[in-house]
């Protein structure tokens, strides 16, 4: 009996001793872990520019200057903070680096009449020019920030030499079906009535579905001989394919009005595509490739328009920041940023800008009224709760400024995403997303807390 409990107590002594020898490597390797971090955090700390008055971006207008291409991307829409500080980088590249052209996630015909603005060429006030209709957009224009710098562009274009190129203002998203094809039919109608009843005629094939586009590609998916597809092809390539009198040819057509009317007929052919493709497959992701594939159609036809290559990006980081370093990549989803670097490489600079907490302006859902709310503070495994760490209210982060810290930076986290809508009692589902943010951005912006945008009027 002696023997069998010293075997016992022998195995139990071994197996206490094991527990503690793992208890004590387990203490010693968290200990190591967070030195490491320590270490880490403390080098990040270190490798920001804080911002605490205008010359703290010159760093940034320095290196982002250098590309043909900067894209800004916000991560919250409503947000006064990334509106102003947009705004003062887009205004030092015009001024100092000579940028010409500025595009907008935003529909094509209501920044349109925003670039009448700035050019004088139509008669509306400052405040007339951002009343926008689409509840979905009217506070992303119509904001106290956007009202002032508009004025800017304005003034500054108005005191260029008369040879020297202007600032152009051109949205790239696609949500304008039904009025683009009436600008259509409207341009076509100025010069010839048997081109404008082509026209009409190819786009009453959606007339059946009382020009209800996601009743149209609903059908389709079931009938796919109901398909529009073939004439609103041809419609495009009439115009891109100089079938009709173009400013190639014609001299005295105007290029402007030519230009508009053509990517008012492009907005027609690639809203079907992708809305059709979305029902079609049952792939969300389709509308998405297609919008963020249109959007570089219009970039690069803008800047063959305009005949410059400085230019500057607005839009959602979801749009800017590259696609292939998120979860999005895993759905087969690409967007604007991912797209602009494989075509512009070296001379695509990408700044994204995030927050921990504050305010902002959003709607409850789509076309549901944009109303005050609160941003929850960042999740704790997210880039912004990251950054809130450091202790630092703002800052610049270039981020392959530290090699030793892409590894880091790139470790998958959280990152939130607030556009037109904002859902607290669900943000992980709604809005948040894994990223790898030293392969998403050149640089980040940073605000510990931000505030909701200032409206010019009330809802």
């Amino acid at each position: 009996m002696s023997i069998v409990k010293s075997i016992l107590h022998s195995k139990f002594l071994r197996v206490l001793v094991l527990a503690v020898q793992v208890t004590w490597l387990m203490a010693a390797s968290q200990s190591a872990d967070a030195q490491d971090l320590a270490a880490q955090m403390s080098q990040l700390k270190q490798t920001v520019f804080p911002l605490r008055n205008d010359s703290d971006y010159d760093v940034l207008i320095t290196r982002a200057g250098q590309a043909d291409v900067v894209l800004i991307g916000d991560s919250t829409h409503g947000t006064e903070e990334f509106y102003q500080q947009r705004i003062d980088i887009s205004k030092r590249l015009i001024v100092d680096r000579k940028f010409k052209f500025i595009a907008l996630e935003g529909a094509w015909t209501n920044i349109y009449s925003l670039n009448q603005f700035i050019q004088s060429k139509n008669p509306l006030s400052a405040e007339q020019a951002l009343d926008v209709f689409d509840p979905n957009a009217a506070w992303l224009w119509g904001n106290r920030p956007m009202l002032e710098f508009i004025k800017w562009l304005k003034k500054y274009n108005e005191q260029l030499p008369p040879d020297e190129q202007k600032v152009s203002l051109y949205g790239l998203d696609i949500y304008s079906f039904n009025e683009s094809k009436n600008l259509v039919i409207e341009y076509l109608q100025m010069f010839s009535a048997v081109a404008a009843q082509q026209a009409k005629r190819r786009y009453q094939c959606f007339n059946p579905f009382n020009n209800d586009i996601h009743r149209y590609a609903q059908a389709v998916s079931r009938e796919p001989d109901l398909s529009c597809e073939w004439p609103v092809v041809e419609q495009f390539r009439d115009f891109d394919e100089c079938r009709l009198p173009c400013p190639q040819q014609y001299p005295a057509i105007d290029p402007e009005a030519f230009f508009y009317a053509r990517q008012n007929a492009r907005i027609v052919k690639n809203f079907e595509k992708g809305l059709r493709l979305k029902y079609v497959t049952g792939e969300q992701s389709m509308l998405w490739n297609e919008r963020d594939r249109h959007m570089m159609e219009t970039l690069l036809a803008a800047l063959e328009h305009l005949q410059t290559s400085k230019t500057i990006i607005w839009a959602h980081s979801s749009h800017l920041g590259d696609a292939r370093a998120t979860e999005m990549a895993e759905f087969r989803q690409l967007n604007l940023g991912q797209l602009v670097r494989q075509h512009f490489e070296q001379q695509a600079f990408s700044i994204g800008m995030l927050t921990h907490s504050g305010t902002v302006m959003a709607a409850d859902d789509w076309n549901m009224p944009f109303k005050l709310k609160t941003l929850l503070p960042a999740h704790p495994n997210s880039n912004e709760a990251l950054f809130h760490r450091l202790g630092i209210a703002n800052f610049v982060l270039f981020v392959h400024q530290a090699p030793e810290l892409i590894e880091f930076l790139n470790e998958t986290r959280l990152q939130r995403h607030v556009g037109v809508v904002y859902r607290p009692d669900e943000e992980m589902k709604s809005h948040y997303s894994h990223t790898h943010l030293a392969s998403q951005f050149d640089a980040i912006i940073y605000n510990d807390v931000t505030t909701a945008i200032s409206l010019l009027k009330r809802q």
